[in-house]
């Protein structure tokens, strides 16, 4: 009877036990479920949720996030303006024509994979981000290549129109043609964009008036690198030359970006490259034609994918346009002599000296002219192992090569003489060798006379 007892109270006992084993497996699961579920509903990063998203491109990086809204006249005491000289490179434009072709014929293709893997289940685009990209259509003409959109025509407007109002006692209205130089590259994009300077700087009524003077060629003012052997050669079409940017490309930053993208649109094998680079300049093409509307391409992207598809452009530009070879700003020594030269005339009373030389051109060689005049060197190179060093680098091409970006060089007549200052992105900067921004023409010339004086552009291009 004791032993038929016991064995009644053990087969309870494993009753009992297994129950509950089943009801905690239960409850595990239904937990596990409600995760998964609240995971995927509880997309707080959606993109179309975010107030203030990531807006640096690189060189396509939109002149709205660069510009300076304060245009108080520049009135430094006992100074008056005496000339304006400026380099600027255009507004904001379309991708080539070859690049537009793609976008339109294999961007819809990777659109409906993006939604079917959505509603098959996989990725983590909230259904927001989703909704975006299902409406999206790519409506540019391919045909309008690389021509100047209406934002970049509003940024170069605004450039001009900003800073005669902080010199307007010597960008003075109505327009006189003898006293300005209007130049520009032989395209599109920087005629408009010097018609668009002009138009804010003089206003409407003016811009019939202005002559405007298309670049010679060879073009050794605003496209010298295209003269230039030597760099053509040695650089740019010298894989060699980027192989910085090509061992970036290869590090665990780079390959975890390819894989958080591939992960966030719900696709089994990693995204190639090629597909995410033609997602990425939809993205910031959408935000350069749009600055202030949401592109539905941006989702694709987490803010750290971003910085890193920034810093690969970064490393580009640094040694195909920037300090990473000499050849890239010894060549830029003709508009450095151009602004000293006009300056020198001016100081020495040498006439006729025409109130502002406006030059339009390229981003490239804008990166090659600041760099000859020593501006946003780093203390040490910009490579591919040092990312998180290089946090906080001056070499940023979202804020030194956007598209509207310029360097503009102002001289003052004082009362204890001639002084300079530099704008970049409408900002005043301290070049090297100066002690502040308003610097002694004295210290302008004994940092950059030898670079006007020994210019020789033939010499330096040579093979």
């Amino acid at each position: 009877m004791s032993k038929l007892f016991n064995l009644v109270l053990l087969t309870l006992f494993l009753i009992l036990f297994v129950q509950a084993g089943k009801h905690s497996k239960k409850s595990h699961e239904k937990g596990k479920s409600k995760t998964l579920i609240n995971k995927k509903q509880n997309q707080a990063d959606c993109y179309d949720d975010i107030d203030s998203p990531y807006v640096f491109f690189g060189t396509k990086t939109s002149y709205r996030w660069n510009r300076n809204k304060n245009d108080d006249e520049v009135t430094p005491p006992g100074c008056v303006a005496q000339q304006f000289w400026l380099f600027a490179r255009h507004g904001s434009r379309n991708p080539t024509t070859k690049d537009m072709i793609k976008l339109k014929s294999v961007l819809p293709l990777i659109q409906r994979e993006i939604v079917s893997n959505y509603k098959a289940g996989r990725g983590s685009l909230c259904k927001d981000d989703i909704k975006n990209l299902e409406k999206w259509k790519f409506h540019a003409d391919v045909d309008d290549g690389e021509l100047l959109v209406k934002e970049g025509f509003k940024e170069l407007k605004g450039i001009g129109d900003r800073f005669q109002h902080r010199f307007r006692t010597l960008l003075t209205r109505p327009f006189v043609n003898s006293s300005y130089i209007f130049q520009h590259t032989d395209t599109e994009r920087t005629n408009a964009s010097a018609r668009a300077f002009a138009k804010g700087m003089f206003g409407k009524k003016n811009i019939g008036d202005v002559f405007f003077q298309k670049s010679s060629t060879p073009d050794t003012l605003l496209r010298f690198d295209e003269v230039c052997d030597k760099w053509k050669k040695k650089v740019h079409a010298n894989s060699d030359a980027l192989i910085e940017r090509t061992l970036f490309e290869e590090s665990d930053d780079f390959l975890s970006m390819l894989q958080s993208v591939t992960h966030r649109l719900g696709f089994f094998s990693t995204l190639n490259f090629s597909d995410i680079n033609l997602m990425y300049n939809m993205c910031l093409f959408n935000k350069a034609w749009h600055p202030k509307k949401l592109s539905p391409w941006c989702a694709v992207f987490s803010k750290d994918d971003l910085k890193i598809l920034e810093y690969r452009e970064d490393l580009e530009f640094y040694y195909e346009n920037g300090y990473g070879f000499p050849i890239n700003y010894e060549q830029a020594c003709v508009p450095l002599k151009d602004v000293h030269d006009s300056f020198r005339r001016v100081v020495d009373n040498i006439s006729p000296n025409p109130k502002g030389k406006f030059y339009f051109t390229h981003t490239g060689t804008v990166l090659k002219v600041m760099a000859r005049f020593g501006l946003f060197k780093d203390a040490i190179p910009v490579k591919h192992s040092n990312r998180e060093l290089m946090k906080h680098r001056e070499w940023r091409t979202s804020l030194i090569s956007s598209f509207g970006t310029h360097l503009a060089l102002v001289l003052f007549n004082c009362t204890d003489g001639h002084y300079v200052t530099a704008y970049v992105q409408e900002r005043p900067i301290k070049l090297p060798g100066c002690t502040n921004e308003l610097c002694k023409f004295s210290d302008f010339t004994a940092q950059y006379e030898l670079f006007a004086t020994s210019c020789d552009v033939e010499g330096t291009c040579r093979i």
